[in-house]
């Protein structure tokens, strides 16, 4: 028999387990895990079948394995006997199983036992679907390709019987067996595609020597896919098992995943929301029926009510299923590289961190790139919860206890989302296998990423291909993860945004924030008199708190919106990181824009100077000598100019040493033209609030740089303001290095900054 000559790989149950099914009366936490059941109990059996069952239940195998011996050979046609006999062996060598090939001779031999013992059952009883099922889970669980295949003849078996018995439970369990068996045979021969140049498979040699970013190419210009799709008729198989179970017995969560899988598996959104809706109605307490109703509705692209329904998923919940789905180390680097040491962002230094820090670390991930907080939903954590339950759905294997999001396909989906092109390709990358039945099954994306995974014929499992999973470790810690499939992505909009920060105490900063709010792109072809946009800004700090919201509403009119809309904010700042938002939405047409920008902290104290503030020419506000920057009338702006327009300039100095009442320094500008290519030369004159030239004219092709020395008297802060005036410019980008030196005590400071023409 097979038995003895290759390895058995058997869940740790007891032998009571195999007689009962787990499926009624599951918590809302275990809508993933409900697939512990086995075959329901037995009816009344014979007596000496039913005392040893009573007797093994109890914890005398040895006891129960003597009557039930006795028993065979005194009646060896009694068929509940020898099934409970093959149930016993089969529990004996579960215990006693060890990776790779089975060496222990006593193992073999209840393996033996077992199958020979299970086959009699079923010969003797025809008519048993316990016992067809019973032989089935034996095979399946073998861990060997031709028991397994052989496992979904006799799944056939067991439906029929249940069948023409009636008995809806039997019949649930076995339509969804029989639905497993037909998927096993869907999972190698769906999206068949072959190779176009005579090679019959694929192996490593195929891929070995293509760059990773051209592999997608390669790989389409190299095969063909089989039209129409190859494994439809098992799929149509497949999903009626599943509804078979589903209708036999509503309560069993396994059969409503496996039907959740079919469907999504073809992208039928609506139909898995259709169902869901219903269960969750049916049953309000099914955790499941929700993460459905999210990832249905997520993929419909309803946001809003997708994160009400994964909302409610997460509430009935208990807390270790809750954190299995939600666990952020999904999407970190599996170990720290070079680059990353010290930091947070791998899987081991989260794992060291205490639980308050990994949530709150969690919780800034999410808020730092939610791609818009004007909305309530955040799109990226939508996606990840989106991701994470297709995983369980589409690939958990209730035989190998190995739930999906934990497989090596749930682990790339999670962290890239689905792939742009899957396909199976006969042959498997294992150059050192002796056989070569499986198949290839790959994965690729639009931005170069490409896996290629192992896919045994019937095992309903997939590895990363022998050969590549060097190279996938390199992609996971190069790019742990990526959201490019998400759809809001693509519609956002980059709002420009310059910051200046200005000291304002011993601890504080006063930031100047411009920007230029793209109004005309976000309205554009709407058929209203008056477009609505949200503008909303908002800081918060390196612990996710919220320093500071201002939300308005502008009425723009599209017809007459041809440029963008200039705003301009002052903020003071504490000490530390500060993050700034800046967001603006037209909720009609869902088209948005944003800016993040991480502000840095600077020193407070000691000398120093600003940042430098561009915008449209200073002028004093009231006439005198400015103390502060606030003292100047500017509209400071992003560093955009049209051709011949003046560059205002405005920073502050501090600390500047002081002699005899005065301070003394010198200030070298620098102006750069960072597009060597230009044509001609260009000239730079300065001008200071009072309309005089300040150091001389300066002519370059490229670079020019204008100098002069100041002396003013002393105080904790300086002011300087200027109009630098540009001639025969050629439009582009130009970088802008404004230095400082404190002439009585040799100190430097410098600041840079671009500003564009146009």
């Amino acid at each position: 028999m097979f038995a003895s000559l290759l390895p058995f790989r058997f869940a740790r149950r007891r032998i009571v387990e195999a007689l009962t099914l787990a499926s009624l009366g599951l918590s809302a936490g275990t809508a993933i895990r409900a697939g512990a059941q086995e075959i329901p109990a037995s009816r009344p059996a014979p007596s000496i079948a039913s005392l040893a069952d009573s007797i093994a239940t109890q914890g005398d195998s040895t006891r129960a394995y003597a009557m039930l011996d006795s028993a065979v050979r005194a009646n060896r046609r009694d068929g509940a006997a020898w099934y409970q006999f093959g149930l016993l062996n089969w529990n004996f060598a579960k215990s006693k199983r060890r990776p790779g090939f089975i060496g222990d001779p006593q193992v073999i031999r209840w393996l033996r036992a077992a199958d020979t013992a299970l086959r009699l059952a079923t010969q003797l009883a025809p008519d048993s679907a316990r016992y067809w099922l019973s032989l089935s889970k034996f095979n399946l669980t073998s861990g060997v390709a031709t028991m397994q295949f052989a496992a979904a003849g006799e799944v056939d078996n067991a439906l029929t019987a249940a069948t023409k018995a009636g008995d809806r439970q039997l019949i649930g369990v076995a339509a969804n067996e029989a639905g497993l068996a037909t998927w096993r045979r869907y999972e190698p021969t769906a999206n068949r595609a072959l190779l176009s140049d005579g090679q019959p498979k694929i192996d490593g040699s195929f891929f070995a020597n293509i760059p990773r970013d051209k592999m997608k190419g390669a790989l389409e210009n190299f095969v063909h896919r089989m039209e129409p799709p190859t494994g439809t008729r098992d799929y149509n198989t497949a999903f009626e098992h599943f509804r078979t179970a589903v209708e036999a017995d509503p309560t069993a969560l396994r059969y409503s995943r496996h039907l959740f899988m079919v469907l999504g598996e073809r992208k039928r959104w609506n139909e898995m929301l259709d169902l869901a809706d219903r269960r969750a109605r049916a049953y309000p307490l099914d955790a499941q029926a929700q993460l459905a109703r999210g990832l249905a509705l997520h993929r419909l692209n309803d946001d809003k009510r997708a994160q009400v329904a994964f909302d409610s998923a997460l509430v009935l919940m208990d807390d270790d299923e809750r954190k299995r789905l939600t666990r952020f180390s999904r999407i970190l680097r599996p170990k720290p590289t070079k680059a990353t040491r010290g930091t947070i962002a791998d899987t081991a230094s989260f794992a060291k961190l205490p639980e308050a820090q990994q949530r709150g670390l969690e919780e800034m991930y999410w808020y730092m790139n939610d791609p818009l907080a004007l909305t309530n939903e955040n799109e990226l954590r939508l996606e990840f919860l989106s991701r994470v339950v297709w995983a369980d759905f589409r690939w958990t294997s209730d035989e190998a206890e190995l739930l999906g999001a934990d497989t090596d396909r749930g682990d790339i989906h999670v962290r890239y989302g689905p792939p742009d092109l899957e396909m199976t390709v006969p042959g498997n990358t294992n150059v050192q296998a002796t056989a070569n039945s499986g198949v290839t099954l790959v994965w690729a994306y639009n931005n170069g990423l490409v896996f290629f995974f192992d896919l045994p014929p019937g095992y309903n499992t997939a590895r990363f291909a022998f050969i590549d999973r060097d190279n996938v470790d390199q992609i996971k810690s190069q790019m742990p993860t990526s959201w490019a499939n998400i759809a809001a992505t693509r519609m956002i909009d980059t709002i420009p945004v310059r910051v200046v920060r200005f000291r304002a105490g011993h601890d504080s900063t006063d930031a100047v924030v411009a920007t230029r709010i793209p109004v005309d792109s976000l309205v554009r072809g709407l058929d209203v008199v008056r477009a609505p946009v949200d503008i909303d800004i908002r800081v918060f700090d390196n612990f996710v708190r919220v320093k500071g919201v201002e939300s308005t509403q502008e009425g723009i009119r599209p017809d007459s919106a041809n440029t963008p809309l200039s705003r301009q904010w002052r903020r003071r700042l504490g000490p530390g990181i500060n993050v700034l938002r800046i967001e603006a939405l037209q909720a009609d047409s869902r088209r948005a824009a944003r800016a993040m920008v991480r502000i840095n902290p600077e020193a407070t104290t000691g000398f120093g100077m600003s940042d430098v503030l561009l915008g449209d020419p200073p002028v004093v506000r009231d006439g005198g000598a400015p103390k502060r920057w606030s003292d100047l009338t500017m509209e400071p702006g992003v560093g955009h100019y049209a051709r011949g327009s003046s560059v205002g300039l405005v920073w502050e100095m501090y600390d500047v040493s002081a002699r005899n009442g005065s301070s003394t320094y010198r200030v070298a500008i620098q102006v750069e033209r960072t597009d060597r290519s230009a044509v001609g030369s260009f000239a730079a004159r300065l001008v200071d609030g009072l309309g005089r030239s300040v150091g001389r004219t300066q002519i370059s092709r490229d670079k020019l740089t204008i100098s002069f020395e100041r002396t003013a008297a002393a105080s904790e802060t300086l002011v300087e303001f200027f109009a630098l005036n540009l001639s025969d410019q050629a439009p582009g980008t130009y970088r802008l290095k404004v230095d400082v030196t404190d002439t009585g005590n040799g100190k430097k400071t410098s600041r840079e900054t671009e500003f564009t023409i146009r």
